[in-house]
């Protein structure tokens, strides 16, 4: 907030607040989680799916905040509906699970790369699924999963979105 001020920068607010109860409907336009133990990455994807906003989103562990609920819009899509992590990825409960533990393997870090990268696949995927953006309908959105060198963290994974609107 004060780099922002000291630029002279009005246009950007920001909040930090307990992502499971947080209140978008005045709207946002960029989602940043980083750190984001297990579903709480989903719940950060969803708020960004039900806002039509971009994000940047660094996950972490992958069995942590098992009790979370994802937002996704609801058929109206004036609404959310909150789902658990794997109706929100379109995913077999134990299926998940299986892939979840690969992902915390420890010693392998082949599989445990593969694993993470499969789960944010199907999280590039959901937020793809469900997003939507009511304040510029022709916007499209581009998800991607970058990583950077694992000397710097184990957990290496970044799931970008980003959205253009050719019509504005």
């Amino acid at each position: 907030m004060m780099r922002a001020r000291r630029r002279g920068l009005q246009n950007v607010q920001y909040d930090a607040v307990d992502a499971s109860v947080l209140d978008c409907s005045a709207g946002v336009d960029i989602v940043v989680a980083l750190h984001a133990c297990g579903v709480l990455t989903d719940v950060a994807l969803g708020h960004a799916a039900c806002q039509g906003a971009g994000f940047v989103i660094c996950p972490c562990c992958f069995r942590s905040n098992p009790h979370l609920r994802v937002s996704i819009p609801a058929n109206n899509n004036s609404h959310v509906e909150l789902v658990s992590a794997e109706e929100w990825l379109n995913v077999d409960a134990e299926v998940y699970g299986h892939l979840k533990q690969l992902a915390e393997l420890q010693g392998d870090i082949n599989t445990a790369s593969k694993a993470t990268h499969s789960i944010c696949g199907l999280r590039a995927m959901a937020v793809g699924r469900l997003w939507r953006n009511s304040r510029w309908p022709a916007a499209e959105l581009h998800a991607s999963i970058k990583t950077f060198p694992i000397g710097f963290s184990t957990r290496n994974t970044v799931l970008l979105g980003k959205f253009n609107d050719n019509n504005r």
